[in-house]
């Protein structure tokens, strides 16, 4: 029950960082939040480790997961994240990146050999359909607009194959939970910064004042406290039985992109997230 309360709460917490991400893109440019957050999440990380004394260390390979899992969650899937926010409204990009607990779940069962059941294809199905339904031209902004729903759904599962299969092998490996956010929020910022020069070519640097407020607000609740809780609740569970419980993140977003973006999901949108919710939650009730 512990560990559900806290995977629960993780992701109310990454809720608000997925959302607040609209305003953000809109006040700084996407290189520069996606650095600025991580740089800071790293500090905050630092900090808690330092406090608490959990430094342990147990292996190389231990460490190297934990890098991939931040360089892969943090720096490809936030940019794609952040690419999908340009491109469509903040509501239908939440829905479809939402389906990583779905993928989470199936990486569990293929890399961590966790217990398979054939209701994973049809919520894969689910999902799928869902997604045709959010690539909504008439709404979604600038040239082909499907392309966004793209960048969510891969964000999707770029997320649920980080969160669960390479987190999970470095906690079975004796890594503390807040030794691997530190490792993890560092190489996350880190793979942005190597990438930077090649994407500075098409992105110029754009920051204003808001846009640090913006970040501040994600890289603290959004991205700090939400993994935090996580890790401590996958170490707690199985994978593949938190992973469905993240999905919570769907209605958490929803629910603030409504109330504070203002927007206003259409009938369309809305029935790709009855399939997507059901994908979801297929996958939480079998597991």
């Amino acid at each position: 029950m512990i560990a559900i309360l806290l995977a629960a709460s993780a992701a109310a917490a990454w809720a608000i960082g997925m959302t607040v991400a609209k305003p953000g893109v809109r006040a700084m440019d996407l290189v520069s939040y996606t650095m600025l957050r991580w740089a800071l999440v790293s500090i905050l990380a630092l900090a808690y480790v330092w406090g608490t004394g959990r430094w342990a260390v147990p292996s190389p390979s231990a460490v190297l997961l934990a890098m991939g899992a931040g360089v892969l969650d943090c720096t490809f899937g936030g940019f794609f994240y952040l690419k999908a926010m340009e491109r469509t409204a903040a509501h239908r990009v939440i829905i479809l990146s939402s389906s990583a607990p779905l993928w989470g779940v199936i990486g569990s069962v293929v890399f961590l050999e966790e217990p398979f059941l054939w209701t994973t294809l049809g919520a894969a199905a689910l999902v799928v359909t869902g997604a045709v339904f959010l690539t909504e031209r008439r709404q979604a902004s600038g040239p082909r607009p499907w392309v966004g729903a793209v960048f969510a759904l891969f964000t999707g599962l770029l997320w649920g194959f980080a969160e669960t299969v390479p987190t999970k092998l470095a906690l079975q490996q004796g890594m503390t939970a807040e030794m691997l956010l530190l490792v993890f929020a560092a190489s996350g910022g880190a793979g942005m910064l190597l990438l930077a020069p090649l994407l500075r070519r098409r992105i110029p640097r754009r920051v204003t004042p808001r846009g640090y407020l913006l970040v501040a607000l994600s890289a603290v609740a959004g991205a700090f406290l939400g993994w935090l809780l996580w890790l401590n609740a996958l170490g707690l569970a199985p994978a593949s039985v938190l992973s469905p419980i993240r999905g919570s993140t769907l209605l958490f977003a929803l629910m603030y992109s409504v109330v504070f973006l203002r927007e206003r999901p259409t009938r369309r949108v809305l029935i790709g997230v009855a399939f997507v919710a059901a994908g979801v939650f297929l996958v939480s009730w079998t597991y």
